[in-house]
């Protein structure tokens, strides 16, 4: 459908998407205040019919105006004004309806953040300026003129994927738990841009349920019949051991139609080994991802490790994407959100595998056979994982699939960002005890404190796995573990192993001198000088002697040595896609 050319929309993509997405989510009235800076904005509005708009010059008089009209309605009111000081004449109002709890959405234009504080007219700090009187504030940047495309192919770049996920998360936080109003900041590089004829292509929108009491059966039951003639994928992040969470996800684990992929960091203890996430995606031919694609992923836990993982959910055409309450309502990782419900993992996974087993006896038959064909593809890739590593030879790899398949049930393990957690995703097939490392942020440098840390609250043994260049942050951590039972296995890899095969650094000729950087870190002599052990393997058959001795005793340092380039080169191939 084309509108009359009176109607024709903005060029700018993010802000088509953010008056498309205010109209879907149930803002239906605008007021406008005119300006420059803040044509594209009128352009859009006057493209779409089913907004009602309402022109006022005066931008404070305009706030209260709409404040009224959220008042009374008790729907979202939306305002928008242009740059400079205009935005600042809406805080009388905003202030009002912050503490009367009125979901206004504040829309202000901006300049371009590089031209901020650089004597261009109209150009001052109007990102987070109302920030003590709105509940959150976003800001849409100017994208970049050549847009990185969107992996998912339904955004036409990142940059407009990223508009139509803030604008959304906006409304969401606005209408949702305690109500009020959000800011909304768009920077315009040319406010003069051409127009184009609407697209009238529905926006995506976010559904949100909110019930912190629990998942109500009506609303159990109601979801259940959107999953159960889907396929559908839970995939878990790192989370702190949860008994009860555990057995809920393992009966949800049993439906037909149900998949479980656990990374290493979820501990969760399942049946039918649902880790070693990338050495099954490594083995994904474009066959078998096509028919494993889901329909519906629920997402549980922190952020992912597998980069390939991700990769995959957000090139499945179609695929809905459900978050929990363990994630913030905006997070899009996959750029497939189609559903927040801001309730508990286990009273969801609970009530919506009640809710299923129910629907599934009303409706025998109705179910794909999901969870069966990832048991098959399971099988067909452990004969071929296990003949690659051996044709590897003696690689970091290899060793460390040596150790994560040795290590005792009753320890915990931690393991430190780089190569290690990495190596885990591909090798680890049964967890330990427990699992941890610091993937909030991802970060090296507190790798040995941390697992001291986990080691002293532990009843039982700990298990350090972690390479040179993060060990070498801060060994003294081995004159701090008195009493504590530690045992460590450093990859002694000549410094940051993982920027040997990281696309990014891996062809540089600066890696080893700037990226890698060796460090000066003699473990013979700092292990003794701390009154520990030191074991040496530099081939499997002293792996497995040291081993033995490191799982017999406390205190113990294992040094894995093996060619770093080969290493780097067998790690490579493992990951590269098959085809």
């Amino acid at each position: 459908m084309e509108y009359p050319a009176s109607y024709r929309d903005t060029a700018d993509c993010g802000c088509s998407q953010l008056m498309d997405v205010l109209a879907a989510r149930g803002v239906k009235t605008i007021v406008l205040s005119p300006g420059s800076r803040n044509t594209p904005l009128m352009i859009a509005c006057a493209a779409r019919p089913e907004l009602k708009k309402h022109l006022v010059t005066d931008e404070r008089t305009a706030a209260f105006m709409a404040l009224g009209i959220a008042m009374v309605s008790r729907n979202p009111v939306a305002i928008a004004c242009t740059s400079g000081t205009a935005l600042y004449n809406y805080a009388p109002a905003v202030a009002e309806a912050f503490y009367q709890q009125i979901p206004l959405i504040v829309i202000s234009a901006d300049r371009p953040g590089q031209w901020i504080d650089q004597d261009d007219s109209q150009t001052l700090r109007q990102f987070r300026s109302l920030e003590n009187i709105v509940k959150k504030s976003f800001d849409i940047p100017v994208w970049d003129p050549a847009p990185i495309p969107c992996a998912n192919g339904r955004f036409r770049s990142e940059g407009e994927w990223a508009a139509n996920r803030l604008v959304n998360e906006a409304i969401t936080v606005a209408t949702t738990g305690r109500p009020g109003p959000v800011h909304i900041n768009i920077q315009f590089a040319n406010p003069l841009e051409a127009t184009v004829s609407r697209d009238c292509t529905p926006p995506r929108t976010v559904e949100t349920i909110t019930d912190t009491s629990g998942i109500p059966s009506k609303i159990s039951e109601e979801l259940a019949g959107r999953l159960a003639d889907k396929r559908v994928l839970l995939v878990a992040g790192f989370m702190l051991p949860d008994n009860m969470l555990n057995r809920a996800i393992a009966d949800f684990a049993t439906l037909p139609n149900v998949c479980v992929l656990c990374e290493t960091l979820s501990n969760l203890h399942l049946d039918g080994t649902p880790y070693m996430i990338d050495g099954i995606m490594t083995a994904m031919s474009p066959e078998w991802r096509r028919r494993l694609a889901p329909d519906i992923v629920i997402s549980i836990g922190g952020a992912l490790v597998s980069r390939m993982l991700k990769d995959f959910l957000r090139s499945c055409e179609g695929v809905r994407h459900w978050t929990l309450a363990d994630t913030p309502e905006g997070m899009d990782c996959f750029q497939h959100l189609a559903l927040h419900a801001d309730i508990e993992p286990l009273s969801f996974i609970r009530g919506i595998t009640r809710a299923l087993r129910k629907h599934f006896r009303k409706n025998p038959g109705i179910s794909p056979a999901y969870g069966e064909e990832w048991r098959r593809l399971r099988e067909c890739i452990s004969e071929d994982y296990d003949k690659r590593l051996r044709a590897s030879g003696w690689t970091e790899l290899t060793a460390l699939d040596i150790v994560f398949k040795s290590i005792p049930p009753h320890y915990n393990l931690f393991l430190s960002n780089g190569t290690c957690v990495r190596y885990a995703q591909l090798s680890l097939e049964r967890l330990p005890h427990a699992c941890y490392g610091n993937r909030g942020v991802s970060g090296i440098e507190g790798t040995n404190a941390t697992a001291l840390g986990c080691a002293m609250s532990y009843g039982g043994k700990t298990l350090l796995v972690t390479g040179d260049m993060s060990f070498a942050y801060s060994p003294q951590i081995m004159g701090l573990s008195d009493g504590v039972p530690l045992n460590i296995i450093v990859v002694s890899n000549d410094g940051g192993g993982i920027f040997r095969f990281i696309r990014t650094t891996r062809d540089l000729d600066i890696r080893e001198e700037y990226f890698c950087a060796p460090p000066v870190l003699p473990l013979k002599a700092l292990a003794e000088a701390y009154g520990w052990k030191h074991l040496c393997a530099e081939n499997e058959e002293e792996l497995r002697k040291g081993l033995h001795e490191l799982y017999s005793g406390e205190h113990l340092l294992l040094e894995i040595k093996a060619d770093p380039q080969k290493s780097a080169d067998a790690l490579t191939e493992f990951l590269s896609p098959k085809h």
